[in-house]
């Protein structure tokens, strides 16, 4: 059952279950009212939540609360964001409150000369979306490390519909010519997360994928890997989670 990063994602997962007195028995996580378990399913390639209330002392029926596509290609950071994705989903299940926090002085990713990476990309798009750039600072405080994939998907995507939807041509052109830069000249990882996030952003909207063709005319590659993407992701359930993929 268990691969390699299982104790990444409980470790991701540790501060929470202290704090809520979920204490370990028998392979699961439970205090007086509650009762949790994180399994990997190999043949699925697929970590699982469950949850189960607890009565008396005894444990219930434990119920589906999460899923998280992790297969071959995936590594240790995304291993923390399972971790993360099943915290917010047991704070759900246990009731437990969110509390917002200030943004603190963390400091914004640069895009230097040298080697083009995730934070390369992610400079590009703060200073292309400049309001978010709080949300950085809060977010990388609140997880207590910088997860690319999950910040572009939850917040930066969001913005890059709304530049699609409203067909700016100069916004969306300055936009595609980011990523095409990114495509062409970035290491794997941010190539991947370009090609990610923007078919998070499109979906299956045709108006936001012609939106975005029409300003890629000099990168075929990039919206061409993208179509690819797109005609995966539709027909596949745990990647549209990973990337908050849209009909």
């Amino acid at each position: 059952m268990e691969n390699i990063y299982f104790d990444v994602v409980i470790g991701e997962m540790k501060s929470f279950l202290e704090e809520n007195g979920l204490k370990e028995k028998d392979g699961c996580f439970a205090n007086d009212t509650k009762a949790l378990k994180v399994e990997y399913d190999e043949e699925k390639s697929l970590y699982t939540l469950f949850t189960a209330d607890v009565t008396d002392g005894t444990v219930g029926e434990y119920t589906l609360a999460s899923s998280y596509l992790f297969d071959q290609n995936s590594n240790k950071n995304d291993a923390v964001a399972v971790g993360i994705d099943f915290v917010d989903s047991a704070k759900k299940v246990l009731g437990v409150k969110e509390t917002k926090k200030k943004a603190s002085a963390t400091e914004l990713p640069t895009a230097t000369s040298g080697k083009v990476n995730a934070d390369t990309l992610t400079a590009k798009l703060l200073a292309n979306y400049p309001t978010l750039k709080d949300t950085y600072k809060v977010y990388v405080e609140e997880k207590g490390k910088y997860l690319p994939l999950d910040f572009g998907t939850t917040y930066v995507v969001p913005e890059i519909r709304k530049t699609l939807d409203e067909n700016n041509k100069k916004a969306v052109k300055k936009l595609m010519d980011m990523f095409a830069d990114i495509f062409v000249s970035g290491d794997r990882n941010s190539v991947n997360l370009v090609i990610a996030l923007l078919t998070s952003a499109i979906g299956k909207s045709p108006e936001r994928f012609k939106a975005a063709a029409d300003r890629l005319e000099d990168c075929p590659l990039l919206i061409e890997s993208v179509n690819q993407e797109i005609a995966v992701a539709s027909k596949n359930r745990k990647l549209q989670k990973a990337i908050k993929f849209e009909d």
